[in-house]
Parts: C-alpha cells; sequence; structure tokens
C-alpha cells in the first residue's frame, strides 16, 4: 500500500547569526523512514519561500551564507520521508545586523515616464495571432539601490494580465550605487465589450528597506481587439491609463461638437502659445497614437503670423494604433523630446491640422452640423495628476484629423513650459490671412514683434455683430498716431453698423470671443480718426454686460485727434465661455481699434 503519513514537525528549530550568515539547528527526527530535510527562506513570514536545498540534507543543522546586512529572513524547514511526504513546516528568523548603513530602493520607468510608478502597455488582438502592427507591450523597470547598505529585492508578486519576462530569480541583492532590470509584459487577451480595453494590475517590490518595504507599481494597458474599426480606446481611457485627471467635458454629453471653437471642461482655447520660462525649453512627450494604422505624425511648431513650420518629430507609421509610438526611421523610443522657438509667440501643427482653428479646413466640420466658428482640430487641457493637483504650465494636447469622427484621440501629446499667449485682435482694417498659402494682409507684426490677427478670418468667421459692421475708414489712414510706435493698430477702426438711418439707441456693436473660463484683463485700444472736437463720438463700454466705462469721448480723453488711448479693465469674470464687448453709442456711432486679453 501506498505510504501517505509524513513525518512530524522539526522541533526546536533556532536561527542564528554566525559570523557572515545565519545558522539553523534543530531536533533530529527520529522516523525509520526519514530522507532528510528541506530547508527554504523568504522575505516576509507569509512567502513567498524559495527551497535553499532541492534535495533532502540528511544533517539537522544548514548555515546560509548569502544573506545581506540588516536583512530579515524567514525560514522554514520540512522533513521529507522516502515516499515524499513532506512534514508541517518548523518557521524561525534571524537578522544579520548591519554595519550602520541603509537600504534604500528607488524605481525608474525606463519608457522615462510620465510616471515612474506607473507602466503604461498597449496590445491588439490575440497573443497567438497578434497583427504586425507596432504595440508597447513589454516595459522595462529599473530598481536601484541609493542607500549605504546591501538591498535585497525578496518578492516581486504581480497582479492583474501582466507576467514578468524572463521570470525573475530572487532574492536579488543590489550593493549600494547599482541596479537590476526586470520586464514586464500585457498578456491580456481582452474581452468584446467596448469597457473591458482598459486593464488594471499591480507589480509590488518587497525589499528590506526599512521605510519602504512594499513599494507598488501601477500597471496599465489598453487593449483592443484589432485594429482601428472603432476598436481603438477612447481618449477618457487613454487618459486614465497614463494617470491624469481633470475634465474634458463641461456639461456636455459628448467631447464631439463638430470641430465647433467653444471650450469644454478645463480646455484652454488659445490658438498661439509662449515659454512660461524663457530661459527653457519647451518639452514634449507624445501619449499615443490612435489613428490610420501605417501613416506617420508629424509635430511641429510655426511663429505666429507665418506658415513656415519646423518639424519637431515624426512618429514611426508601424506604431500607428499604440501607446508611446517609436521614432519614425529609427524605431528608437520617441521619449521626452525638447524645442527652443525662435519666436516669442507660436503655434502647433500636427499633419496638416493647425491649433489656430481658422487655418483649418472647415468644410467637413460645417457639413456635419458645426454651428461656427468651427476648426477646432487641436486641443489644450491644463494636465492634473493622479491627486488632481495642477502641475504648472503643462498641458494635454489632444486632435483629430479635419471631419472624420472628432474622437481626439488621434495624436495626443503632454507639452510643458507652455501658457497661452495674450489675444492681440485688430479691430477693423482687412480680413482674412491664410497661413496655409501665405496669402492675405490682415495679420501684422508690431514694432515688438506681437503679431495681431484680424476681428474677421478667411472663413468668413467674425468676433463682432452685427455683421455689417464695416471697417473704417474707407480708405486706410496712413499718418503718424501719436502716443504709440504701433501705428498699424490705429489707423482703422471699426463701429459704423451701418447707415446714418439707424436710431440712435441701436447704434451697438458687440464682440464675443471664445475663451475658457476665469479673469482678464482685457485691454481696449481707440483712436479718433474722424473727429477733431470733443462730444462728437460718445459711448458707453460694456464688459461681460457690466458698464466698465461711461461717457466714452476718445477725442477728449486722448487729448486729441490722431492720438492712441488705451483703456484697460481689470478682473473681468468671463462664466460664459466667450468674452464679450459691447459698446453703446450715445453719439454718433461707437468706435474701436484693438482688443488685447491679457492671461
Amino acid at each position: 500500500s501506498t505510504d501517505t503519513t509524513p513525518p512530524a514537525t522539526p522541533t526546536g528549530l533556532n536561527a542564528a547569526v554566525v559570523g557572515a550568515g545565519i545558522t539553523l539547528d534543530w531536533n533530529d527526527n527520529t522516523e525509520a523512514d526519514l530522507a532528510g530535510y528541506k530547508v527554504l527562506a523568504g522575505s516576509s513570514p507569509s512567502g513567498p519561500f524559495q527551497t535553499l536545498t532541492p534535495q533532502p540534507i540528511k544533517d539537522s543543522t544548514y548555515t546560509d551564507n548569502n544573506v545581506p546586512e540588516g536583512v530579515t529572513v524567514y525560514y522554514q524547514v520540512v522533513a521529507v520521508d522516502t515516499s515524499g511526504n513532506p512534514s508541517p513546516a518548523a518557521s524561525a528568523s534571524a537578522t544579520r545586523p548591519g554595519s550602520g548603513g541603509t537600504a534604500k530602493v528607488e524605481i525608474e520607468n525606463r519608457d522615462g515616464g510620465p510616471w515612474n510608478d506607473r507602466l503604461v502597455f498597449s496590445r491588439i488582438g490575440s497573443l497567438a495571432s497578434p497583427p504586425s502592427n507596432g504595440v508597447h507591450n513589454l516595459v522595462t523597470l529599473r530598481i536601484k539601490n541609493t542607500g549605504t547598505a546591501t538591498l535585497r529585492i525578496g518578492s516581486l508578486p504581480i497582479s492583474g494580465a501582466w507576467a514578468l519576462d524572463p521570470a525573475v530569480t530572487l532574492p536579488i541583492d543590489l550593493a549600494p550605487g547599482t541596479s537590476t532590470d526586470v520586464r514586464v509584459r500585457f498578456v491580456a487577451e481582452g474581452l468584446t465589450a467596448s469597457n473591458d480595453k482598459l486593464h488594471k494590475g499591480t507589480l509590488t517590490v518587497n525589499t528590506n528597506d526599512p521605510n519602504t518595504p512594499s513599494l507598488p507599481v501601477q500597471l496599465t494597458g489598453l487593449w483592443q481587439s484589432q485594429s482601428e474599426n472603432g476598436q481603438e480606446p477612447t481618449i477618457f481611457q487613454i487618459r486614465e491609463a497614463f494617470g491624469y485627471t481633470g475634465s474634458f467635458l463641461g456639461g456636455e454629453s459628448s467631447i464631439n461638437q463638430k470641430g465647433l471653437v467653444r471650450p469644454q471642461g478645463d480646455e484652454v482655447i488659445s490658438a498661439y502659445w509662449q515659454r512660461a520660462d524663457e530661459t527653457q525649453p519647451v518639452t514634449v512627450r507624445q501619449l499615443t497614437a490612435y489613428h490610420t494604422q501605417g501613416n506617420t505624425a508629424t509635430l511641429a511648431w510655426h511663429p505666429k503670423g507665418s506658415s513656415g513650420t519646423t518639424t519637431i518629430f515624426t512618429h514611426a507609421g508601424v506604431d500607428g494604433q499604440t501607446v508611446l509610438p517609436r521614432l519614425n526611421g529609427s524605431l528608437a523610443p520617441i521619449g521626452l523630446r525638447s524645442f527652443t522657438p525662435a519666436a516669442k509667440t507660436f503655434g502647433f501643427k500636427v499633419d496638416g491640422e493647425w491649433s489656430d482653428a481658422a487655418q483649418n479646413s472647415q468644410t467637413a466640420d460645417r457639413n456635419n452640423g458645426c454651428a461656427r466658428p468651427c476648426g477646432q482640430h487641436i486641443r489644450f487641457f491644463p494636465v492634473k495628476d493622479r491627486a488632481g493637483v495642477l502641475i504648472p504650465n503643462t498641458y494635454y494636447v489632444i486632435m483629430d484629423y479635419s471631419g472624420i469622427n472628432y474622437d481626439y484621440n488621434d495624436n495626443n501629446y503632454v507639452i510643458s513650459n507652455i501658457k497661452p499667449a495674450p489675444l492681440l485682435i485688430n479691430v477693423g482694417g482687412p480680413s482674412g490671412t491664410n497661413f496655409t498659402t501665405g496669402t492675405g494682409a490682415a495679420a501684422f507684426a508690431d514694432p515688438g514683434g506681437n503679431v495681431w490677427l484680424p476681428d474677421k478670418d478667411r472663413n468668413g468667421d467674425a468676433i463682432y455683430t452685427p455683421s455689417t459692421a464695416i471697417n473704417e475708414p474707407t480708405t486706410a489712414y496712413t499718418g503718424d498716431i501719436l502716443g504709440t510706435d504701433n501705428d498699424r493698430l490705429y489707423q482703422t477702426y471699426r463701429g459704423r453698423t451701418s447707415d446714418l438711418s439707424v436710431p440712435q439707441d441701436q447704434r451697438i456693436i458687440s464682440f464675443d470671443i471664445p475663451i475658457n473660463n476665469g479673469s482678464y484683463q482685457v485691454k481696449l485700444h481707440f483712436a479718433e480718426l474722424n473727429w477733431n472736437e470733443a462730444g462728437r463720438r460718445v459711448f458707453d463700454v460694456y464688459a461681460e454686460g457690466a458698464l466698465r466705462i461711461s461717457s466714452l469721448d476718445i477725442f477728449q480723453k486722448s487729448g486729441g485727434r490722431y492720438t492712441a488711448l488705451v483703456e484697460t479693465l481689470d478682473n473681468v469674470q468671463v462664466s460664459d465661455r466667450k468674452l464679450s464687448i459691447t459698446l453703446k453709442a450715445t453719439t454718433d456711432f461707437p468706435s474701436l481699434s484693438g482688443i488685447e486679453v491679457v492671461r
């Protein structure tokens, strides 16, 4: 008959530090069929345990000479008979004294971020027959000892749809100043439901660091059943995978507004940007590409008012459906890239799409029902970390190619050291300006290099109502404007809404500028070009419905004709996602030459 009776648990187990090791000693078992003993060790009382003696040893003593200073080791001793029956384990532990140093664990995400304790992956299809797409299913985590004593990595438990590849033999002892790399593979097969695209797991680094004995590493993976075909992750799932927070929506049911220029959620409406710290470069990381597989995508910058772009980088076409796409031409990681724009104020361009909505093709937007203004194909959201804390001067940039599906997951970036540029609007004067073809004379640079854009763009979309308001004078004044070096801004104006038959109380012109909610300083620029005496043009100025300037007489306040006047409105509170400026005349028509929004 088969022997199923195990030996008794070894008794009298003692663990003692002897020299550079730990010696175990226990009483001899008395079973006649005893084959010997197995010794196991672990970094915690509950394991996991590694077998130190693959073959049973005969002696009732064992010395472990592989114990770093300051490390507590938990041992088990099991008696085994000749039939292979193991006894219950006897347990003991001991700590080899340290020499005064302390182990300290640190980790590094070899993808370069955005977080060291969060690894992000992607997969497409099954493990058995994946497509030929480039995917990001393997990430390296570097574990470092920055302390002054040996760091022992006792265990690396992992949860979720991940595995260590290759498998790791533990424990691993790291001398001070050394490191080891472990590779983590995303092995999710996924499910068919749309909400199963985002997977989560944890890798825990268990060590003898007294301050951080267990260091969790977050694992997130985006899985799709096939390339494209409506299986891509949403912009919300992408952002969650990378651990950013914030709001993409401001009460709307969908991020799809057909390209309408209007902020949603935390969005910042700004066609142009400046460096927040002019002593430092701008940094960019591409998070994802989820567009037509096989196509590259190029991110570039350009000076405001110019179509001359400078490439920042291009991702590889084979990585058209993945997180963290690689660099085109070499398949090296793009990582964190930087550039120093030669222009103070600049815009961005992704392939054919501009951050200035007025420069984008809007035919598809309008055909899809955009209420105008349209063309918002590149969008900017302030970055908040996993705790919801704002990261200064850093923006989550999402984009969609014109007229596709407005899901804004085609290319995603995080761009740092940028701030929205002031809005500079030349009121009156020529309209248009097509940066793509380089035609149009409406945009101009003042002596300080600041570019002013027209109040009516090349698509016929104007920020003013009524649409009958005309450029004045009929022939632009070309003489000197006193009190400024920016003569061109003041040589035209807008204010006359129609002919003189319009009743005086209807001589009103309004300007509505799409902008995110907040508090702004608004500077209004005036010059009297027509009347040569006080009292001939008088009007009230309202901002966001509140009277800010009563009975403004440009001639009287500026000191004469052809003289610049700047009126500053502080703390203009916008709460309806557009800045509203209204001029109501009590004598003649109102007049305005420029709007400057400081932010």
